[in-house]
């Protein structure tokens, strides 16, 4: 209904309220792995360019967002357990996607790969909080957990809310998907 609508414009499409409750009773229940975003970096520009869904430009900013989001949704308004929290925001999604034990484990010879969260950090996220582009569909939102200290391979990326690294800081890996996940139902 909004005048810039197109730019919540996602896939999987935003769900009902009804649709949502389901899928995070799926996820508490063990039914489904883990959480994921859509994360299109793109400008405020090209993401209202589209009229229709045919025409617009698919995925949100979401990747900086996620694991406040998460944490806020999960451990604070469901009781998800922290150790669960991980898991579904890493762990299993570094084994489903042949990554693990170098992503999504704190270990010896893994990457060193952490995400700091301070549970009493509660604000409304406003577009100063984050390091990406011109706009946000997350503008607004309540949070209760922030990230404060991103830790990518032992480098300190981002530290008291600013931003450290650097785009050459990312680094290709190489995974190996077990046979039997891909020929697995997807839900």
């Amino acid at each position: 209904k909004e005048a810039d609508g197109m730019k919540y414009h996602t896939y999987p499409s935003l769900k009902y309220t009804e649709d949502q409750r389901f899928l995070w009773d799926g996820l508490l229940r063990g039914d489904l792995s883990f959480t994921a975003t859509d994360s299109s970096f793109t400008t405020y520009l090209d993401k209202i360019a589209g009229r229709n869904v045919v025409d617009v430009r698919g995925g949100n900013i979401g990747i900086e967002i996620r694991m406040g989001v998460n944490y806020t949704e999960a451990v604070v308004g469901r009781r998800m357990s922290l150790e669960d929290y991980a898991a579904v925001t890493s762990t299993n999604a570094a084994k489903l996607l042949g990554l693990y034990p170098k992503k999504g484990a704190i270990a010896v010879g893994s990457d060193a790969d952490i995400t700091i969260i301070d549970p009493a950090i509660k604000k409304t996220l406003r577009m100063t909080d984050l390091h990406v582009r011109d706009y946000s569909p997350w503008e607004g939102w309540q949070v209760e957990g922030w990230p404060t200290t991103v830790i990518l391979r032992g480098k300190v990326m981002v530290a008291n809310g600013q931003l450290l690294g650097s785009p050459g800081d990312g680094q290709l890996i190489a995974r190996k998907i077990d046979p039997r996940v891909l020929r697995r139902p997807a839900f």
